[in-house]
């Protein structure tokens, strides 16, 4: 199961096993749909229009994304 495909295993009841607790500044992550508290860690890229035209997509911010492994949502942190 790859990343951001943990959607299909909470729909049917179950939880990624590689999915582990997040701390964020020190407190820790809750998703805050479903009180979950093991999440997936992913990175986005946060592409702009004018990089990608100067097809220097690369020099753009990337952010860490968490997925809940119970119920799917999608959380970004910069």
């Amino acid at each position: 199961m790859g990343f951001l495909s943990s959607f299909e295993a909470a729909a049917r009841g179950e939880d990624d096993s590689r999915a582990r607790p997040v701390s964020i500044a020190g407190k820790a992550v809750v998703c805050p749909h479903c009180g979950g508290t093991r999440f997936l860690e992913g990175k986005a890229q946060l592409n702009t229009a004018g990089m990608s035209f100067l097809n220097l997509d690369w020099l753009n911010r990337s952010v860490t994304v968490l997925e809940c492994a119970h119920c799917g949502r999608i959380q970004w942190f910069a």
